[in-house]
């Protein structure tokens, strides 16, 4: 199976880099992306991490979806749901600025955060993954994704925050060389590799 099939497949990837892509505005992300995720719960401590079977994430649950859960479901602890299926009805992404050697589900100090404001187990149904999902911020694509984004992010903070004005015109530069005699910029250049 190619890298692209795997992305075609995992929910989380095709999720996380449509919003980086979008400029981590979760507002413009499809809305045929915002469906209700079913999610295998990988480890519910010291973590919970849940994952789609290919890539896991750590979702980060709103007080009022962990106050519903306990009104629903009050003989289940949220820590017994390892190794269950959950249904996350209604969630959000938003980014974050984290230290990415504190925050293991980040990368270059940025964290896109899966917000659960509604969940459900499905008690009754059991997945056998068929492999170990890995970190989504270990992801080689995935980390050229936020590194492309960070690099938007810096260009538009540059254009931002410089005025035209203010940088020099270089076609009216001229230099000087060591012994004080005003030459052309290009003066320095030599072109090689040029026949005669």
């Amino acid at each position: 199976m190619s890298k692209g099939q795997a992305q075609q497949q995992s929910a989380f990837k095709q999720l996380f880099t449509e919003f980086f892509n979008l400029g981590g505005d979760f507002s413009k992300v499809s809305k045929d992306l915002k469906k209700p995720l079913k999610t295998y719960v990988k480890q519910s401590y010291p973590h919970f991490l849940v994952t789609d079977g290919y890539f896991f994430v750590q979702p980060h649950f709103t007080k009022e979806a962990v106050a519903e859960f306990h009104q629903k479901f009050p003989n289940v602890n949220i820590v017994d749901l390892h190794d269950k299926v959950i249904v996350i009805n209604s969630w959000s992404l938003e980014l974050r600025r984290v230290n990415s050697a504190e925050v293991f589900t980040s990368y270059a100090n940025l964290e896109a955060r899966l917000v659960v404001h509604s969940f459900k187990p499905n008690l009754q149904e059991r997945l056998n993954p068929t492999r170990y999902p890995v970190n989504l911020f270990r992801d080689d694509e995935f980390k050229t994704i936020i590194q492309h984004f960070r690099h938007q992010a810096l260009q538009q903070s540059i254009a931002k925050n410089t005025k035209q004005e203010s940088l020099p015109d270089i076609s009216k530069l001229s230099g000087a060389d060591a012994a004080g005699k005003k030459t052309k910029v290009d003066g320095g250049i030599v072109k090689t590799g040029a026949s005669k």
